[in-house]
C-alpha cells in the first residue's frame, strides 16, 4: 500500500462515501461485537457496538454499548491497512 498516497487521497475525499458493517462476532459470555465504518471529510469514523445480555436478579436484561472513534491521519491509514478491501475497490491502483 503506497501509504503517503493513500494519505493524500484521502484528505481530497476520494473515499468519501464508503461505509460497511462488519459481521458481529461474539465475544465473553453472551455478548457480541460488530465494527460500522464510515468515511467522509477525510476521516474514518469507527463505530464499535457490543450487545448482549445480563442478568439482574429477576430476569435477563439486554443492553447495546457504542463507542464511536473518528481516525485521521497516521491511525486512518492503520485502518485503512487492515481493512483494504473497500478502499481498493475505490482506488486500485494505491494498493
Amino acid at each position: 500500500m503506497k501509504r503517503d498516497e493513500v494519505l493524500t487521497a484521502l484528505k481530497a475525499g476520494e473515499f468519501d462515501g464508503i461505509s460497511h458493517t462488519y459481521q458481529p462476532y461474539s465475544g465473553y459470555g453472551n455478548n457480541s461485537h460488530q465494527t460500522e465504518m464510515s468515511v467522509s471529510w477525510g476521516s474514518i469514523e469507527v463505530t464499535k457496538i457490543t450487545t448482549g445480555k445480563f442478568f439482574d436478579g429477576k430476569e435477563n436484561e439486554r443492553f447495546e454499548d457504542r463507542t464511536m472513534e473518528v481516525l485521521s491521519d497516521s491511525e486512518a491509514l492503520d485502518f485503512i491497512e487492515t481493512h483494504p478491501y473497500y478502499f481498493s475497490q475505490r482506488r486500485p491502483d494505491l494498493f
